[in-house]
């Protein structure tokens, strides 16, 4: 009875191992068959990405590097970088225009296999951009939007297939606020001879947030698996021109006559306004040939005359996107509209015109140019306010910042600039008279009473605040009535001299006296030159003529000073006038507040012309 039962206890176990290991080994066998299936499978079929592409999106630099790069040889020709200054006249203004290569000459005049410096697009901002991805016979896949702020964009995660490869067309146009213009699907990276096939780039102005239009392609990708993104690391080019504008108010450089000279140029005291002017190349819309980023030649559509609008031009730059055809010889051509330059009382009268072919080579598309203006209205005039040169006999008047100025003292004799009297040290003709404040009357001359004492000197002409200046300091007005000088002359305001110093520089000139004593030099040569400090060729001769003492009318401070008289009263004190003064040792220029009126004062006459 127990062997029955250990028999059948047997028998059951063996009835249940024998399923279980029979179904391991079936199962086991499914898998390998399954996994050996499995990968015959893969053999033929591509799995999806997971990681698609991302960018490291930089730009490079305007240099003229559109993707070529340059082998170092010794054959290799250096080529200087464009400099072109050209000078038109509009009424009395020399208009200078200086047309400059921004690339750093070091880089230019070597050949170097280097391709130009790169830096991130992120450092202009959230910076819009455009990415295009096509199959390598140019078929259209995707495309897509990113911010060049956002590093970690990833693109076609789902698009794209391992191990396949892919072109792509990158673009933007420097803005931070709108898309670049989508791609049509239908279109293929690679156009045919039609230019209609290619891509139509519509941007909205001529500016370096509008309308830089800058690119990358990059070809046969292979599309990486596991999860990680495929890298795209070409930089964008820029494949237009970039011209920076602005107004050059810098002085004078080097001396005049010589080589090297430049004259300088002032701010226009209302706005300059002009524009670019259509040449060849000046196009919207042009077509770009996607499959290497450049405009398919002959392509856009022109506005003409006034292609892009300049307005307010000051020292601030401005920066213009021009060339849009991407063009090797582009000419730019501007203008700048009559009445748009004022300095003192000169305006522009007419259209000033510019236009810079360097020689028929032109500018170049990926570079970037510095445009100066500078604008100057310094000269010498006769009567007439036509120009004459410094010795002409009727060159009575030098103008400085739009400021006509007598060049002799009221009361001079010789009024001849061509006998040379102002071209070395004064001389006693050129003292001219003086004058109490608000009176008309000469109250001497250089050599009234032999520099003593004057019979019958009033020294009580206190005369109100308006005697020669009925106006404002800012908006003078003549009172012919008390003013000594000529008619369409005045008596210069403390503000007109201030600007005038302001505008110069000052040299001494003749034999002076140091300023510790009233007494006079026995000489007549000392005098301060100013010369403008735009135009090393225009000065104005004031000569060291002493004063008229207050209670005698005697001369005083001759060769050690001058003293010249103001149409402004003190702001302090009403029995005081403002005056110019020039003194040796130490030597000090200004206009000084703090002089009794009865003083008499030299005076050198203003025109409003």
């Amino acid at each position: 009875m127990v062997e029955l039962i250990t028999i059948k206890t047997f028998k059951m176990k063996k009835k249940t191992i024998y399923p279980i290991a029979k179904l391991t080994f079936t199962l086991v066998v499914l898998l390998l068959l399954a996994a050996s299936c499995n990968k015959s499978k893969n053999d033929n079929t591509i799995e999806a990405s997971q990681g698609g592409v991302k960018l490291t999106l930089t730009e490079s630099e305007f240099t003229g590097d559109l993707g070529t790069v340059t082998k170092a040889s010794t054959n290799a020709t250096a080529t200087k970088p464009l400099n072109v200054t050209k000078e038109v006249h509009s009424g009395p203004f020399t208009i200078t225009a200086e047309l400059t290569e921004n690339t750093p000459t070091s880089s230019v005049l070597k050949a170097s296999s280097t391709k130009a410096a790169t830096k991130l697009l992120s450092l202009r901002g959230a910076v819009k951009y455009r990415i295009v991805a096509f199959k390598t016979d140019g078929t259209y896949v995707a495309q897509a939007v990113g911010d060049a702020s956002d590093p970690n964009q990833v693109f076609f995660g789902d698009k794209l297939q391992v191990g396949q490869k892919y072109n792509f067309y990158i673009y933007s146009l420097g803005s931070t606020t709108d898309d670049p213009p989508a791609v049509p699907t239908y279109l293929n990276m690679y156009p045919t001879s039609d230019p209609e096939t290619g891509f139509t780039l519509n941007f909205p102005t001529f500016t370096e947030t509008s309308g830089d239009y800058m690119c990358a392609v990059e070809k046969d990708v292979t599309i990486l698996g596991g999860g990680v993104p495929t890298p795209l690391t070409t930089p964008l080019q820029h494949m237009f021109t970039r011209v920076t504008i602005q107004v050059d108010d810098s002085d004078a450089v080097g001396t005049f006559g010589q080589s090297g000279y430049q004259k300088g140029g002032y701010v226009s005291e209302v706005p300059v306004n002009g524009s670019i002017d259509y040449t060849l190349g000046s196009v919207y819309a042009p077509i770009i040939n996607m499959s290497t980023g450049q405009v398919i030649p002959g392509t856009g559509f022109n506005l003409q005359p006034n292609y892009y609008p300049l307005q307010n031009l000051t020292t601030t730059p401005k920066t213009a996107i021009v060339n849009a055809q991407g063009l090797t010889n582009f000419q730019l051509s501007i203008v700048i509209n009559a009445g748009s330059i004022k300095i003192g009382h000169d305006v522009n009268t007419s259209d000033a015109y510019f236009t810079f072919s360097n020689a028929g080579q032109g500018m170049k598309p990926g570079y970037s140019y510095t445009l100066k203006l500078r604008f100057n209205s310094d000269r010498y005039v006769n009567a007439a306010n036509e120009t004459r040169t410094a010795n002409a006999s009727d060159a009575l008047y030098a103008v400085i910042g739009g400021y006509r100025w007598d060049r002799y003292n009221l009361g001079a004799g010789l009024l001849n600039p061509a006998s040379g009297n102002l071209n070395g040290t004064s001389t006693q003709a050129l003292h001219g008279n003086f004058y109490q404040w608000g009176q008309k009357a000469v109250v001497a001359n250089a050599s009234t009473s032999g520099d003593g004492a004057i019979a019958g000197w009033n020294n009580n002409v206190y005369l109100p605040a308006n005697s020669w200046n009925s106006g404002t300091e800012a908006n003078p007005t003549k009172v012919v009535a008390n003013d000594p000088c000529s008619a369409g002359a005045r008596l210069p305001t403390r503000s007109e001299y201030d600007k005038l110093i302001s505008l110069s520089l000052s040299t001494q000139s003749g034999t002076w006296g140091d300023f510790t004593t009233l007494s006079n030099m026995p000489g007549y040569d000392a005098a301060i030159v100013l010369t403008s400090k735009k135009s090393g060729d225009i000065n104005l001769m004031f000569p060291a003529s002493g004063r008229r003492e207050l209670n005698s009318g005697a001369l005083s401070y001759r060769g050690r000073a001058g003293y010249y008289a103001t149409s402004t009263q003190s702001p302090t004190n009403s029995n005081l006038s403002n005056y110019f003064s020039l003194r040796a040792a130490p030597f000090t220029l200004g206009s000084i507040s703090g002089a009794d009126k009865p003083i008499g004062y030299n005076v050198r006459c203003i025109q409003d012309k």
